[in-house]
C-alpha cells in the first residue's frame, strides 16, 4: 500500500521538462495528475502549486547525450 502524501506544507513544486512546460494540453494533464496526488482532483484550493521548468540535466558518459533528470530529452 503506498504511503499517504504529506501535505502539511501547502507549497508544492513540480519540475516540468521544457517539452511539456510549453504545451498547454500536456500541462493540463500534468496539473490534473498533481491534483489527484494531492487528494483533490477538482481544485487546488489551499495549495500553492509552483511549476518550475526543469533545469537539472544528466549527461550519459558513454554517448554524451544530455537529458533532463527525469530522462526526457
Amino acid at each position: 500500500m503506498p504511503s499517504k502524501l504529506d501535505i502539511s506544507n501547502r507549497t508544492v513544486q513540480v519540475s516540468v521538462p521544457q517539452a511539456i512546460a510549453f504545451d498547454a494540453k500536456k500541462m493540463t494533464k500534468v496539473t490534473a495528475a498533481v491534483l489527484r496526488k494531492l487528494g483533490c482532483p477538482g481544485c487546488h484550493s489551499g495549495f500553492d502549486i509552483r511549476f518550475i521548468q526543469e533545469l537539472d540535466f544528466v549527461v550519459d558518459p558513454r554517448t554524451l547525450d544530455v537529458a533532463g533528470r527525469a530522462g526526457i530529452r
